[in-house]
């Protein structure tokens, strides 16, 4: 029999390499939003059993009967960004922690080589990067249905088919640069150089150091700066809705009287102004808790410790409900898309439905 040549040999070689080295599509997963006592954000990663979508925790957890680690088996699917592809299992490790109730652990999404996020870009080999477009439950009366969706390794996101509109990743915002300020923490954190603004007027000068939180309901604020904002907020608002507090909330408003829009209630914008000039908008949809059939509050919180060993200004979920939120550990970089209702969609709006 006759050797190949040469130049055969190498032409082989290197398609074998192309295909051993080639990037996998990346995966997708939904979140789902929980009931109104925890409001944490759930994934079906575990055999179809949830884990807690965590962006403060540096590693994946679940109850283990002995040892310190252990390994589980996570499913998922690939994706395009506009449909599941096909179902994808692989590895993972995680330590041994209790579960939140309700949940079978939690999938840490922080700054870690533990955290899953790495652990999918190690093996699957696509970029150290996850887009989030956590649910609104719809109890406001704006879009929702508490189900979104989640990306892990870069690429498009399509909230509608691609021949109708084009990925929402295209209006994402420039990169803020991300930070660790405290040393052991892995979380998120970014610069609010120019402070916050309500209404358009700086409320709080900055610099203020601000994180991101799924697992912190409303977005919560340091004593000084919480009450600058709710005093700027209750001085632009005016008096005419205003009603009595709701508990756990301070301005609470007849939610007839406000009106509203795509964007949601007719109220002031708070704006999170961050380093490079990109400021974190937040509008009615994502200001306001409707807290009963007639009455909505402003969703934001005083922390219940304060000081300088912490961040100004913790961003909660409901406050990144129904806009996508990327975080690229490679690149160290924040980008966030504005309040995709106002654009006459949802992040319910993803289509989980196989592609043909």
């Amino acid at each position: 029999m006759s050797q190949p040549k040469p130049a055969l040999v190498l032409l082989l070689l290197a398609a074998s390499l192309c295909a051993c080295t080639a990037a996998s599509k990346p995966l997708l997963t939904k979140i789902n939003k929980g009931a109104a006592s925890t409001a944490l954000y759930t994934a079906p990663l575990l055999a179809g059993r949830s884990l807690v979508l965590d962006l403060s925790a540096p590693a994946v957890t679940v109850p283990c009967s002995s040892g310190t680690t252990t390994t589980v088996t996570f499913s998922a699917s690939s994706t395009d960004g506009a449909n599941p592809l096909s179902p994808v299992s692989f590895t993972a490790t995680a330590t041994c922690a209790a579960a939140p109730s309700g949940a079978a652990g939690v999938a840490g999404l922080g700054l870690s080589s533990a955290s899953l996020p790495a652990q999918i870009a190690s093996t699957q080999k696509v970029a150290n990067s996850f887009a989030l477009c956590l649910p609104s439950d719809g109890k406001t009366g704006f879009s929702g249905n508490g189900v979104g969706a989640a990306i892990f390794g870069g690429g498009p996101f399509y909230l509608a088919k691609p021949a109708d509109r084009p990925a929402i990743t295209t209006l994402l915002s420039d990169p803020v640069p991300l930070h660790q300020p405290f040393s052991g923490n892995p979380g998120y954190f970014v610069t609010a150089t120019a402070g916050i603004a309500v209404d358009g007027t700086t409320a709080v000068a900055g610099p203020l150091v601000v994180g991101l939180s799924t697992t912190t309901p409303y977005t919560q604020l340091r004593a000084d700066v919480y009450r600058a904002v709710i005093t700027a907020f209750d001085h632009a608002q005016g008096q005419t809705a205003k009603v009595a507090a709701v508990s756990p909330f301070e301005l609470c408003y007849d939610s007839s009287k406000l009106g509203s829009s795509l964007s949601g209630y007719f109220v002031p914008q708070v704006d999170v102004m961050l380093e490079g000039g990109t400021n974190f908008t937040v509008f009615g949809g994502n200001s306001m808790a409707q807290v009963n059939s007639g009455t909505a509050c402003l969703a934001f919180l005083q922390m219940k410790a304060s000081g300088s060993t912490g961040p100004a200004a913790v961003i909660g979920g409901f406050q990144m409900e129904n806009r996508l939120v990327v975080l690229d550990n490679g690149k160290q970089q924040l980008s966030f898309t504005g309040y995709v209702p106002a654009m006459g969609f949802s992040c319910s709006n993803f289509n989980f439905t196989s592609a043909a």
